[in-house]
């Protein structure tokens, strides 16, 4: 275990080490652990030695400084600087809920970005500023499209967040059955994978992590619909690459040029901030009260899972597998960091 602030820290210093400039380090690294507060492991600091790798050899920039490119009433186009994605997600976000305060919504888009974390850390933002926040964006290809065996989108995630009276409600979740990162850690693990996640070359489902030749779409064709919706916000408005036109994060040695979609929208200026929260309340308070069904516990709402994860994580620390502390003190020892002590 490791206390989420240690993490913080460790992560930074790592991305420093790497040639980030410290405000987007810590901007990285504070997004990345996010994640692993809510137990989404596959979006946490796992991913910080290929971070640490592509900025080293200059495939992400060390020094991003991202910018309205173009902007109309409340809508506008950032340029991401090809920076790490978190960088520009934050950029694009706080601009939302500034367009958003002025004009009611606020559509953000940004383009020429990288990998930008878990798509629920920029919706949330948005909602801890009392706005209703959405997030999207697109991602190399690794999902075949319904009925077919090629690569072709990405796994696309969709967040939203919304204030309630006393908290935030949020759900993230990617367009393809799981996040591509689950197969990658149960890979990197030694661990198989449960039917359903993946499939080989020959389109055949598989548990083995090693034969994932690619991720299936979320629900047949209806997450493969939702995945194009996607790529239509995060790609196609911002002018970014969509399918193939996105670089690999694991293996192309040129930048990404990533697309996301954030939007802010005031509740304020609608039901009201109030009434809005008491809605959501009795709409999330109704679901709990549920019957469960045969082989449930409870009726869980979307976001629950992550939320009690928080809380224990908060209090226990965050748990990193084995293999994923050896890899980052291995890289702290390239990159002359101290690491802390496993707990």
């Amino acid at each position: 275990m490791i206390a989420p602030a240690d993490l913080e820290r460790w992560s930074q210093a790592l991305l420093e080490a790497s040639g980030l400039e410290s405000a987007a380090a810590q901007t990285v690294a504070v997004s990345l652990v996010h994640a692993n507060r809510r137990g989404t492991d596959s979006h946490g600091v796992a991913r910080l030695p290929t971070y640490s790798q592509r900025l080293r050899d200059g495939h992400m920039n060390r020094n991003p400084a991202p910018k309205v490119e173009r902007d109309d009433g409340a809508v506008a186009l950032v340029d991401g600087d090809q920076g790490p994605g978190q960088v520009a997600g934050v950029f694009a976000t706080d601009l939302s809920i500034d367009l958003a305060r002025r004009c009611g919504a606020g559509v953000v888009v940004a383009h020429r970005s990288s990998h930008y974390g878990a798509a629920g850390y920029y919706a949330i933002r948005a909602a801890e500023a009392g706005m209703v926040g959405m997030s999207t964006t697109n991602s190399e290809p690794y999902v075949v499209p319904y009925g077919g065996i090629g690569h072709a989108l990405g796994t696309n995630p969709i967040a939203l967040a919304a204030p309630l009276p006393d908290g935030i409600w949020d759900t993230d979740m990617a367009t393809s059955q799981v996040a591509v990162n689950k197969i990658f850690n149960a890979r990197d693990e030694g661990r198989t994978i449960p039917e359903g996640w993946g499939v080989d070359s020959e389109g055949r489902t598989t548990t083995d992590p090693n034969e994932v030749y690619a991720a299936v779409p979320l629900g047949g064709y209806k997450g493969y619909a939702l995945a194009v919706l996607v790529e239509v916000l995060s790609g196609v408005l911002s002018g970014s690459g969509v399918g193939h036109g996105i670089g690999r994060l694991y293996e192309d040695p040129h930048p990404q040029d990533v697309g996301h979609f954030h939007l802010a929208i005031d509740i304020d200026r609608l039901t009201g901030r109030e009434r809005g929260a008491e809605l959501l309340a009795r709409l999330l308070g109704d679901l709990k009260a549920i019957p469960p069904a045969p082989g449930h516990d409870e009726v869980l709402v979307p976001g629950e899972p992550e939320q009690r994860a928080q809380a224990e994580r908060e209090r226990d620390g965050i748990p990193l597998p084995p293999t994923l502390w050896a890899s980052l003190e291995e890289l702290s020892a390239e990159l002359g960091v101290t690491a802390p002590t496993s707990g």
